[in-house]
């Protein structure tokens, strides 16, 4: 009888680790805590040489819209139709997000949109061409990431050209993102 007691015992000690083992298993958690700070930004929009009537900056200016017109057969240059600036020493390059219309009729009444990141000494360090094929845009690689001072400015050129025969009150929207590391 003694015996049968000790293996009664054995058996619910061992019943005993295997019900902690998986409540262990099933109550397992890990923690993590985040925080939020807002700050000013490190890069950001200012006016260029050509922004008059064409440039809309956001609050803060991180945001950047530009109204650019198109004429047929002609290309026209916005030589700094937006700068870009910073406050600290970052990477930024250009990067495409979007383009509407696309796969349309109305996008052959273009022929080209190129942006071209340009340092102050007039050297070219990124562009994003967007070219026509038909009723496609082809749409370009993000640009390689270049390096911007504190202080230093930055423009984005664009050239645009419209078809021969564009139509009057086509219009084609691209969003296009400053990445910054």
């Amino acid at each position: 009888m003694k015996n049968r007691r000790h293996i009664d015992l054995l058996v619910l000690l061992l019943i005993s680790v295997v019900v902690v083992s998986a409540s262990a298993a099933i109550y397992y958690t890990m923690n993590a805590q985040s925080t939020a700070t807002v700050s000013q930004a490190a890069v950001y929009f200012i006016d260029g040489g050509d922004s008059s009537g064409i440039l809309t900056l956001g609050t803060n200016n991180t945001y950047a819209r530009l109204n650019l017109n198109a004429y047929p057969n002609v290309t026209l240059y916005y030589d700094q139709a937006v700068n870009i600036t910073a406050n600290a020493a970052k990477q930024i390059r250009l990067n495409p997000v979007s383009v509407t219309p696309n796969n349309s009729p109305s996008v052959a009444n273009f022929t080209s949109i190129v942006f071209r990141l340009i340092r102050s000494d007039g050297s070219e360090v990124g562009t994003l061409s967007y070219t026509t094929t038909g009723n496609s845009w082809t749409i370009p690689s993000a640009t390689s990431y270049v390096s911007i001072g504190a202080g230093e400015k930055l423009a984005i050129k664009v050239e645009i050209k419209a078809a021969a025969g564009a139509k009057s009150g086509v219009s084609t929207t691209m969003v296009i993102a400053v990445d910054v590391r």
